[in-house]
């Protein structure tokens, strides 16, 4: 009747495992009951995708399939990679919040919330 791992527990070996996570929900308009915006379901889906630095979504077509695949491919395809040195230089293994801010407001970033610290 369901995991016994937690949503955080997941959140966190993704995390860890440097994993981005999407995820495509299959909407049938017909039968909205369970899947509508605002599902559990749905919340679960955002949460781990914003958590890993992905994306939830939801599908109610064949061209809104074929749409979000060419999107996913092509954010996968132009990926940039920035780094830092940390002034926190501790190995802890506690995670680390980050955030990203760009200069031009137009543009559109997916980042991860955060990494954890090595642990000694």
């Amino acid at each position: 009747y369901g995991s016994e791992v937690t949503m955080q527990d997941a959140i966190e070996a993704a995390q860890r495992a440097d994993t981005v996570i999407y995820f495509l929900r299959i909407a049938d308009p017909q039968f909205s009951t369970g899947y509508g915006f605002g599902s559990r379901g749905e919340v679960i889906a955002e949460m781990i995708a914003q958590g890993t630095g992905g994306r939830a979504i939801e599908i109610r077509s064949q061209e809104n399939m074929d749409k979000a695949l060419g999107q996913i491919s092509k954010e996968l395809r132009s990926q940039y990679m920035i780094g830092y040195y940390p002034t926190n230089t501790k190995h802890d293994g506690t995670f680390r919040k980050i955030k990203v801010k760009m200069a031009e407001p137009y543009t559109k970033v997916l980042t991860r919330r955060g990494y954890y610290a090595p642990k000694s």
